[in-house]
């Protein structure tokens, strides 16, 4: 209700043309936005998640600013999932160690001041130093400026290099200005420039009228961080906003078959999934993780989620090229799961429906929690607990607010998390985190050294078709193994009103609007 209530206001606000007059503190930002003004409407846009500033080089921050279209990299990835370019219009792999990009020309900052190859280092060189992600995305030696071009030497040979500079928090930004203001209003190179900023509320943008990719098809936005989606989909209905991203399984049929709105759905690449604890027993013994797994009715539960979810059943979804079709996938099979509990030295001796050990009872406890990520939705926790009942394994659901302390802990047998598994379209990063020995997001603390040197392989590797077949070799390891239970890959589902023109969806979820979106009068 009080986000309702907010929206309502900033409506009201919008309406007596306060946004207008937005970015006093620069008197040039004041002129372009007065300028940008030119009967290409204001749209009410609405995304699940912002994060804590607007600051691209912050965490994940830089995440808000591609779906706003407010922050470009030099690279970024299409909706075929390829790399294609933005602030490069080309760039060469010298060698193994040394990537050559030509910054395009004749674009500029939304401050009026040009983007030149020094500016892009620069602003690269404050990613690497104040994002902890930085400097293993990148592996950064060394950045050089030759004429028109920024060289950039890697520390090692590094496959993954020019996927990861796609990342959001690689926005090139002015550093030639204030960056301490850069939390409220960063100075990009998008279409679009904010304004103002309340955190964990809203913000406002204006079109950048030197767009160096043409005029930006909208005045302005206002951008809500509407993260219940619940609240989201009412905000659709009563006209708060004009299109929402992630709209979910449960609200989707509000808005099909329905004259009055757009709907587009497109199988993304975020995957709901079990990490489990292989530091300690039950699951450091692998024939029960594979018992868990097989255990799962995947079909069902994907049936069930609804809103275009496809049951995964391995590391990368179909969506993915990774020869998903091609492995061989954890799949719904008791008679299996009973097996290999069996081989495992459980039984039901009691006739208590619980299979048990030495007079103990095989009992798992599952943490998950109520954020937007959604991560152990109760529609999936209360299947899976199910599912397990029916083979004997007892499952205690834990929701927690907040599970970065259980996460850190390894308190846990089965932890629920939600990855986008191709940030940048390329599985480095994913096998990287969360499945290489000491990985930061390898919360089931798996350890395998065959699978350790195919995810080196894949860093000094550069060709793409190899780069996939090593994927799938490590997939493989992973469901074989028993490292997770990989449930469904849910589809991105984006909705708008019937006047909003070109809304575009991509798999990976953090690319939303773009310039030629419009909206009709």
């Amino acid at each position: 209700m009080k986000k309702k209530i907010l929206l309502g206001i900033f409506l009201a606000l919008i309406s007596v043309g306060i946004l207008t007059s937005c970015g006093t503190e620069k008197e040039k930002e004041k002129e372009i936005a007065t300028e940008t003004q030119t009967n290409g409407g204001h749209m009410n846009i609405a995304l699940y998640w912002f994060g804590e500033t607007l600051d691209p080089a912050l965490d994940w921050d830089g995440w808000t600013l591609t779906r706003a279209a407010v922050g470009e990299t030099l690279v970024t990835v299409d909706e075929n999932l390829q790399l294609v370019g933005q602030l490069a219009d080309s760039w060469e792999n010298v060698d193994e160690t040394t990537w050559k990009f030509h910054i395009r020309q004749g674009v500029t900052f939304q401050n009026g001041n040009p983007l030149t190859p020094e500016a892009v280092k620069s602003s690269i060189e404050r990613t690497v130093k104040m994002n902890e992600r930085g400097e293993s995305a990148l592996k950064l030696a060394s950045i050089d400026v030759d004429g028109e071009y920024v060289i950039i030497k890697t520390k090692e040979p590094y496959g993954a290099f020019l996927a990861n500079i796609s990342d959001p928090m690689f926005i090139i930004v002015d550093t030639s200005a204030d960056t301490s203001k850069f939390k409220e209003t960063p100075i990009c190179t998008g279409p679009y420039m904010v304004t103002s900023f309340k955190p964990a509320t809203s913000f406002e943008a204006v079109a950048y009228e030197n767009y160096w990719g043409g005029k930006p098809a909208l005045d302005s936005i206002t951008v809500f961080d509407i993260e219940d989606d619940n609240t989201r989909a009412l905000s659709l209905q009563s006209g708060d906003v004009d299109m929402a991203q992630g709209i979910r399984a449960g609200d989707i049929a509000l808005f099909t078959d329905n004259k009055d709105y757009i709907v587009k759905t497109t199988t993304g690449t975020r995957i709901e999934f079990m990490a489990m604890n292989t530091a300690r027993a039950p699951l450091n013994d692998k024939n029960i993780r594979l018992a868990i797994n097989s255990a799962v009715d995947y079909d069902t539960i994907a049936k069930v989620v609804g809103g275009g979810a496809v049951a995964v059943g391995a590391p990368f979804p179909a969506s993915a090229p990774y020869g998903y079709d091609e492995l061989n996938k954890a799949t719904y099979n008791p008679e299996k799961t009973k097996s290999l509990l069996a081989e495992a030295g459980y039984k039901d001796t009691n006739n208590d429906g619980y299979v048990d050990k030495n007079g103990k009872n095989l009992e798992l406890n599952v943490y998950g929690n109520t954020g937007a990520s959604g991560r152990g939705g109760t529609t999936i926790s209360e299947l899976l607990e199910s599912q397990l009942k029916n083979v004997g394994i007892k499952v205690n659901i834990k929701v927690v607010e907040n599970l970065d302390e259980i996460e850190k802990n390894g308190q846990f047998d089965l932890l629920f998390q939600n990855w986008q598994t191709v940030s940048t379209g390329d599985s480095q990063w994913f096998l990287d985190n969360a499945f290489k020995t000491g990985g930061s997001g390898n919360y089931g603390k798996y350890s395998n050294k065959k699978l350790d040197d195919l995810i080196n392989k894949l860093a000094t590797t550069f060709d793409v078709k190899e780069r996939e077949k090593i994927t799938k070799e490590a997939s493989q390891i992973i469901i074989d193994e028993g490292y997770g239970t990989y449930i469904v890959s849910q589809a991105n589902v984006n909705v708008s009103n019937n006047k909003v023109e070109n809304m575009h969806n991509f798999p990976i979820d953090y690319y939303f609007l773009t310039v030629d979106t419009k909206i009709k009068k």
